[in-house]
């Protein structure tokens, strides 16, 4: 994951969000649709409403898709031809000579699905994943090579990057109205947290991290605030440490 562009992280994000908001049992390739039209600025977004989509159709019958599926009972996480799509970003960028995973490579792997409901889809919106395909071609084309994006830039310049070295927060200039990226450097205290974040959600099976295991790094960590602040007030921590490993039935 340490490849994948903010935009790239942003998108997955997003998938997320419409899973959960369509009550799905899974992170479904109608969803990763959605977060990749979700993302606007990003080359995969440009792409598919250059071909004529539009995210309310998307939306439309990604809902009725997801309707059709069980509802969610467990935690969520991403379903096989998901999975399948990342692994073929992940090609896509090696095709590409890319040293870092996109946006358009999220879609371009999704495209290179046989079958499933994004396709669906775009057959039933007359987009074929050719149009896209050539579309994506034409913005990467625009693209100077010598300028990739600019975490990657970034990250390049620092010594043994972390999985989270920064982070790049959008802001929206008053006069203008322009977009800009600032990166902002995290403390160590907050990398090592990331860094056991991600243990766990290793040790969880899921590819999704949230904010329980945000809390249970956090309280691995003896001398964090958070941990005094719990033993102060007498909560039994490895009875919530249980709870919060418990699967999400909700």
């Amino acid at each position: 994951m340490e490849r994948f562009t903010q935009r790239a992280r942003r998108v997955l994000s997003l998938a997320q969000e419409a899973a959960d908001a369509l009550n799905s049992s899974l992170i479904d390739s109608e969803h990763l649709l959605l977060g990749l039209m979700g993302e606007e600025e990003s080359i995969a977004s440009r792409s598919l409403t250059a071909v004529g989509l539009e995210r309310a159709q998307v939306e439309e019958l990604a809902r009725a898709a997801s309707r059709a599926k069980p509802a969610r009972s467990l935690q969520l996480d991403l379903s096989r031809d998901s999975k399948r799509a990342l692994e073929l970003a992940v090609d896509e960028a090696r095709r590409l000579s890319h040293h870092y995973i996109g946006s358009e490579h999220l879609l371009l792997g999704l495209l290179r699905l046989p079958e499933g409901a994004a396709l669906d889809i775009l057959r039933q919106l007359g987009v074929s994943p050719e149009q896209i395909r050539r579309q994506v071609a034409i913005i990467l084309q625009e693209r100077p090579s010598t300028h990739p994006p600019l975490e990657i830039r970034r990250s390049s310049a620092r010594p043994a990057p972390s999985h989270y070295d920064y982070f790049l927060l959008r802001t929206t200039s008053r006069t203008s109205g322009e977009i800009s990226h600032l990166a902002v450097d995290l403390s160590a205290e907050v990398k090592n947290t990331l860094e056991a974040a991600l243990k766990e959600v290793g040790a969880t099976g899921f590819l999704l991290l949230d904010e329980r295991h945000l809390l249970l790094a956090m309280l691995q960590n003896r001398a964090s605030p958070l941990r005094r602040l719990l033993l102060d007030a007498d909560v039994d921590l490895d009875e919530f440490i249980r709870q919060l490993r418990k699967p999400n039935e909700d």
